[in-house]
């Protein structure tokens, strides 16, 4: 499990740092979102897309990934120049945002008070359209990343059914991870900015809870998926032994076997509760609480969500990758 550990780490940064960045284009692409929040957590992603490429660099190179048996060789060849790309696109993107100084919904005179009134004549500038075609560019190679690294992994689920789940599964976790933690970041500006639209921190919150609804489908479909039950295991015959007491200052035998405390499968329907009830639970009231503009509510709502739907992602990529 331990030697799988990094794989887990850099899967999970790939499909946050895919999903908020693709998220943070939407909200600009709708203008409804202050330019501050757009500059800020641009370069915030640069610095995790940049992260979560050295992270591919150092233990998810093809030849690391060629050693196991399991994964799709044809593949990983593949993976590092779509991230790359989506690195490198995100640099230009994060400075067409810095040089548009009317990027962002900007307040009129005279707007009535808890209403943003939106300037249309800004929506045109040659800035603002290099800046969104690098944008779509930047979230492109980030989805072409996700297909490349899910057809990698798809050897590892049952059947070719659970092969398609498999690789829309790398997409819907994109979205609820990135989602949710743009969401959540975007709630805090409308402390500064109470006067802001419910709209787009809405948007956000309902593209996550589409993305965990369609995950919580896409388990009832192939069921848990778990490395550990498609390892072939070889038949020993079983050899009873007389237990003896062994003194608590003696090291444990080489060898010795070790008992995890919860069986995969007993994980697995943990990171459901974890991973998907909670989040749709507390996503919803937090959708709720958007609506009446009680957002410092329903940031805290979105605070559970966030650390609801990272642990459960863990769980669910250490049990997908765990036995390899």
């Amino acid at each position: 499990m331990l030697q799988t550990l990094p794989l887990v780490l850099f899967i999970v940064m790939t499909e946050v740092s895919i999903g908020a960045v693709s998220v943070l284009v939407f909200l600009d692409w709708r203008n409804e979102v202050k330019r501050g929040f757009l500059v800020s957590y641009a370069l915030i992603y640069l610095v995790l897309a940049g992260l979560t490429y050295w992270f591919q660099q150092s233990f998810s190179t093809p030849e690391l990934l060629n050693t196991y048996p399991q994964l799709d060789k044809a593949w990983t060849g593949y993976q590092s120049l779509p991230l790359l790309l989506f690195f490198l696109l995100l640099i230009p993107y994060s400075l067409f945002l810095l040089m548009d100084k009317t990027a962002g919904v900007q307040e009129k005179g005279g707007a009535k008070e808890g209403e943003v009134v939106l300037d249309a004549s800004r929506k045109n500038t040659p800035v603002r359209v290099l800046r969104l075609l690098s944008g779509v560019a930047t979230v492109l190679a980030g989805l072409v990343t996700l297909f490349v690294m899910a057809m990698i992994y798809r050897p590892l689920a049952t059947g070719s059914l659970g092969g398609f789940f498999t690789v829309a599964g790398f997409f819907a976790a994109a979205f609820a991870l990135g989602g949710v933690m743009t969401a959540m970041w975007l709630g805090h500006w409308y402390l500064v900015t109470p006067a802001l639209s419910e709209r787009p921190l809405q948007f956000s919150t309902t593209l996550v809870l589409v993305a965990v609804a369609a995950q919580v489908i896409f388990f009832a479909i192939s069921g848990p998926a778990s490395t550990y039950a498609n390892k072939t295991h070889t038949s020993t015959p079983a050899v009873t032994a007389q237990a003896t007491p062994v003194p608590s200052n003696q090291v444990k035998p080489e060898g010795a076997p070790v008992v995890a405390p919860l069986s995969p499968d007993a994980i697995s329907w943990i990171r459901v509760l974890v991973g998907y009830i909670m989040p749709l639970v507390l996503g919803g009231l937090a959708w709720k609480l958007i609506r009446d503009r009680s957002f410092q509510s329903a940031t805290g709502m979105l605070y559970l969500v966030v650390v609801c739907s990272l642990a459960g992602e863990i769980m669910a990529r250490g049990l997908f990758v765990g036995g390899l």
